[in-house]
């Protein structure tokens, strides 16, 4: 770093156009310079016969003009493309003028002799180079001056100019580490205030984003105190940023679930962030207001990091969503309400039907049985969509009852397959289940069994959802489940040979209310609630369900269950 610093010029500094502006201006003059030594000399040629033309020195300055002249043909092209070495060009004739100036008005004794030691300083502090190429034409002119010009040996020449010369070099190296000195602190003065401005415009910007933004943010440091608080924060909670800065993030925020249990205390989202490293989100937060109803809050928590990686912090971003929850628990509450109430008259409905249909009761014609026959299939249709919906808004409001217990897939399994057996012979497909997969154990397990751990009532309900969709869409061939195990899972597969699904198909098949759009699902039916309601099942237990099919080559549906610590 030192070395690099000791290379800088002032000229690196500079700005380029700035730089390239004055070595242009200098050229000029230079040039102008030039003209003027020929036009001299051309005139002292003509009009005197005065010897000063014949002047070694008079013609060498002749000689340098005409150079000077032609230079400056190409001094806008080297201007152009580095300024610095224009630069350096233009200051080599004046230096040279100079020092022919000086020899003739007497060399070392000349009143302008101590012009070359402010010429040097100047260099010194502007760049090492050009200091290193003018001592070098400084020390040339010496050498040539008492060498050519007096015929002094070499002797002479140090017994003579030795102490000019040590003068020379002392003032020029202590030039040197002066300037080596101004341009390090003055680089290391102009990149701070480049670090300021950058980060007085990086400040402003944030500031801009956290003031403007519709979410209320806060922060805190690793002792949870809050360093960090937005005006959209101060308008959902009443605080002003002011009086918050420094203070508990539980004193201000006071957060709870919504079974009021205090999340500051018990379950620190801040605390989670720092254990695991991952961002986490909450939208069972509620916030104490200043009325008799809580502010619900969803919120999302991420840490902050230093440039090393280290935590010093977590920052969340919230919003109130008190008016989405209660729109949420009223269309809840109607979805339930509606699916009780109708449930009772469906029910009654499908049980006339049966009745009508029972040749041991009631006595009707092939025609009024078809009808009949539509109706109970219509009925059974509308009670399995109240039950589903009843589901769904169960699993929505956390109120799905789960049993957790051991159980073996290949067991339920092959019950499942057992009820569905006779609906699938009825579609002419063969249900079956593959043992050969059963034994495949990837990784090491020792002293484990096979089973799994989840609500086996739930996972039946899973296997039931995907063998009967699987049959519904399979018209000929076959539908298969097959299980394999790794040192962690117990992923089950049903595939069947149908009619598949195609890529958009997949991309929206477990969400709520979606249908695949084509002739075989119209004819088929369904509620488009059943994979939404085997999802919600498997990831609550841990797992994750997939799909891979193409269209006219069959589905094959995977999920995954935690398998069993013992």
């Amino acid at each position: 770093m030192e070395g690099k610093i000791e290379l800088v010029s002032l000229g690196d500094l500079i700005d380029r156009d700035r730089l390239a502006s004055f070595s242009k201006y200098l050229s000029y003059c230079v040039l102008i310079l030039n003209i003027c030594i020929i036009l001299g000399f051309l005139g002292l040629a003509i009009f005197t016969q005065e010897k000063l033309i014949l002047n070694n020195l008079v013609r060498i300055a002749f000689g340098l003009a005409i150079v000077g002249v032609f230079s400056f043909f190409f001094s806008s092209k080297i201007n152009k493309a580095e300024p610095k070495s224009n630069l350096l060009l233009q200051s080599s004739f004046i230096l040279a003028y100079f020092f022919i100036l000086l020899e003739l008005t007497g060399s070392t004794q000349s009143f302008l002799f101590p012009i070359i030691y402010l010429i040097l300083i100047i260099s010194a502090f502007y760049s090492l180079l050009i200091s290193t190429v003018l001592l070098s034409i400084t020390a040339g002119y010496f050498f040539y001056s008492e060498l050519y010009f007096k015929s002094q040996t070499i002797q002479e020449f140090f017994v003579l100019n030795g102490a000019s010369l040590l003068a020379i070099a002392s003032v020029t190296a202590f030039s040197l580490y002066l300037g080596y000195m101004y341009r390090k602190n003055w680089m290391e003065k102009i990149k701070l205030e480049k670090y300021t401005k950058n980060v007085s415009a990086d400040k402003s910007k944030d500031e801009a984003i956290f003031s403007n933004i519709g979410d209320g943010i806060y922060a805190v440091n690793t002792m949870r105190e809050l360093i960090l608080f937005n005006p959209q924060a101060e308008k959902i909670t009443g605080w002003k940023a002011k009086d918050t800065m420094g203070l508990p993030c539980k004193k201000i925020m006071n957060l709870k679930n919504e079974q009021s249990v205090s999340i500051c205390e018990k379950d620190c989202p801040a605390l989670a962030v720092w254990n695991t490293g991952e961002n986490v989100v909450r939208d069972d937060m509620c916030y104490p207001g200043k009325g008799k109803t809580d502010i619900k809050l969803e919120g999302t928590y991420a840490p902050i990091k230093d440039m090393d990686g280290k935590v010093t912090g977590a920052i969340c971003v919230f919003r109130d969503i008190t008016k989405k929850k209660e729109v949420e628990r009223m269309r809840s509450e109607f979805v339930s309400t509606a699916s009780h109430e109708l449930r009772t008259p469906i029910t009654a409905m499908s049980g006339y039907i049966e009745l009508a249909l029972n040749d041991k009761v009631c006595k009707v014609d092939s025609k009024a049985s078809e009808y009949l026959n539509k109706a109970f299939q219509t009925a059974s249709a509308m009670s399995e969509l109240i039950k589903n919906l009843l589901v769904v808004t169960k699993i929505e409001d956390r109120k799905l009852e789960y049993t957790v217990t051991n159980f073996s897939l290949k067991d339920l399994s092959e019950e499942v397959i057992d009820v569905f057996n006779k609906k699938a012979t009825e579609n002419g497909v063969e249900l079956k289940y593959d043992s050969s997969p059963h034994l495949k154990v990837k990784g090491t397990v020792v002293s484990r069994s096979l089973d799994v751990r989840a609500d086996r009532e739930q996972i039946r309900e899973v296997l039931n959802n995907l063998v009967e969709n699987a049959i519904k869409f399979t018209t000929e061939g076959s539908v298969t489940i097959s299980i394999e195990y790794d040192e962690d899972f117990a992923k089950v597969c049903v595939a069947d040979t149908g009619v598949g699904i195609s890529e958009t198909g997949q991309k929206h098949l477990f969400e709520k209310f979606y249908q695949v759009d084509n002739s075989a699902t119209r004819a088929v039916g369904g509620t488009g609630l059943g994979l939404y309601i085997t999802r919600s099942i498997i990831e609550y237990f841990g797992g994750s369900i997939w799909v891979e099919s193409e269209e006219g080559k069959g589905s094959s549906f995977f999920f995954t269950i935690p398998r069993a610590l013992g």
